[in-house]
């Protein structure tokens, strides 16, 4: 052995019927830096005993023995199902048995009056059957981890696809099989994009450029998706969410994994959820509207009938109190309690039809309503207001304007209850087809929670809601709150 040099521990199986022989390979081996644990074997019982009990690194084998032979031995290592490297040694073989030998699966062939190349023969061999050992070994763990792969993905609930750079299929979970109808072998020498992703939405088409799976493994990066369609085996579409990630391995993207959910009962149930929706709307405005006509009818009862009955009451009453003769003082009295008693109901009569519906609104028009409301509210509750308007008068459906009206009618009265407020301005104003209106105060504001509802905004969002229009309430605890309201001048078919 080389000085300077660490021995190389060596587990030979020695097929030789020479002892002279065997000691000459175990030398040629120890000078060539190996420590030799040699068992040398001459028949194939021997070599089967010993490749079933120990552990080898190798194995040199004679041509001819008397009971055995380098065929043999090369059969019995094959039948094994063991990957060591075998060398065969020998002094009288011809070419062509040699060559035959190398086919056979012997790795090579060293003349014994030419042992100075078994080492290096051996060496090369050693290395090789390590790498092979290696890649094996690398073999097993990736089938270990597809097999584990394939378990996981197959409990999961979502479909999985992995492609290529050149968009083939790498890997398919049954889910997805399940879901497109496609198996991974029938997709296996398919274009993935024209077979399940060539059409968006509507049968519009889906091209190839403008494909987020296909631009993942180019572009890089995370990709979501939450309304697509995919197309089944049979041409069926599927509407489906996804997301798609790039694989990187060394700076480059090598693939990438679509993950995808089969979305068809959640679009039915959120289009259900909107047509219920719009029916609930739909109902709500018939029932808004109803509840204006009643108002108004009744208002205009109170005005007509009632008022007038009680004016008439009124005046007979005064009538009396001029033509009474009597000396008692507390028929004068009674009638002077009748007459202010029937003056206050008139005044409540009259209040309580304006409050259920203005008059001025259906006489005046909304400027002159808004204006009113405005002074009343300022006169009731002493807050100090101030009204801004860009015109005189607004042209709008009656709808518009009765919504306009109940909208600043609420948010003023929300100032009143809840605002401790000592200031309001309130602003309407017509612009590019809209109507937009605000009502800001300086009291204390609030912190808006979802646990607290407030029914008087909730209100006001489903009057602007039901017109098509879009509503904003800024509040801020010292800070005052604001109600905008931005409402198309006319009214918005619903949607369908």
């Amino acid at each position: 052995m080389p000085e300077g040099t660490n021995a190389r521990a060596l587990r030979l199986l020695l097929v030789e019927d020479s002892a002279d022989d065997a000691e000459l390979i175990d030398v040629e081996l120890t000078l060539a830096g190996f420590e030799v644990a040699l068992t040398r074997v001459e028949s194939g019982p021997e070599m089967k005993d010993a490749l079933e009990t120990r552990a080898w690194d190798a194995i040199i084998s004679d041509y001819s023995l008397p009971a055995f032979s380098a065929e043999a031995a090369l059969a019995t290592l094959q039948s094994s199902k063991l990957d060591l490297p075998f060398i065969i040694v020998s002094g009288h073989v011809g070419e062509e048995t040699a060559v035959a030998l190398m086919k056979a699966g012997a790795h090579d062939f060293v003349m014994k009056g030419r042992l100075a190349r078994l080492a290096p023969a051996l060496e090369r061999e050693l290395r090789e059957a390590a790498m092979r050992r290696e890649r094996h070994e690398a073999q097993e763990r990736m089938e270990a981890n597809e097999k584990l792969l394939r378990a996981m993905s197959s409990a999961m609930g979502d479909g999985i696809l992995v492609l290529d750079r050149e968009n083939r299929l790498i890997f398919m979970n049954p889910e997805a099989e399940r879901l497109l109808g496609w198996s991974e072998h029938e997709l296996a020498n398919r274009d993935l994009h024209d077979t399940l992703h060539s059409h968006k939405k509507a049968d519009a088409p889906h091209s190839r450029e403008t494909c987020p799976i296909l631009n993942m493994t180019k572009l890089g990066g995370l990709y979501r998706c939450y309304d697509d369609v995919f197309v089944r085996k049979g041409g069926q579409p599927l509407t489906v969410s996804y997301v798609v990630t790039p694989i990187v391995e060394q700076g480059e993207i090598v693939a990438a994994v679509t993950v995808f959910q089969d979305i068809t009962a959640r679009k039915q149930m959120e289009n259900e959820l909107r047509e219920s929706r719009r029916q609930l709307r739909a109902l709500s405005e018939f029932l808004q509207t109803v509840r204006e006509e009643e108002r108004r009818r009744i208002a205009r009862e109170l005005h007509d009938e009632l008022g007038q009955a009680l004016t008439a009451l009124k005046i007979d009453l005064e009538w009396l109190q001029l033509r009474n003769t009597s000396p008692d003082d507390k028929v004068a009295g009674k009638l002077l309690s009748m007459g202010q008693m029937l003056g206050k109901t008139v005044e409540s009569v009259r209040r309580i039809a304006e409050d259920l519906r203005p008059g001025m609104l259906d006489d005046l028009g909304l400027a002159a309503a808004i204006e009113w409301q405005v002074e009343q509210f300022q006169e009731r509750t002493g807050i100090r207001c101030e009204l801004s308007m860009n015109r005189d008068e607004f042209e709008l459906e009656d709808r518009v304007a009765t919504s306009v009206f109940r909208i600043i009618q609420e948010a003023l009265t929300n100032v009143a209850r809840h605002a401790e407020a000592d200031a309001a301005n309130i602003t309407v104003e017509e612009a590019d087809g809209e109507i937009r209106l605000e009502v800001r105060d300086n009291g204390k504001g609030f912190q808006p929670t979802p646990k607290k509802r407030s029914y008087g905004l909730l209100g006001i969002r489903e009057r602007v809601n039901m017109l098509g229009g879009e509503v904003e309430i800024l509040s801020k605890l010292g800070d005052g709150t604001r109600v905008r309201a931005t409402i198309p001048r006319h009214i918005l078919e619903p949607e369908q």
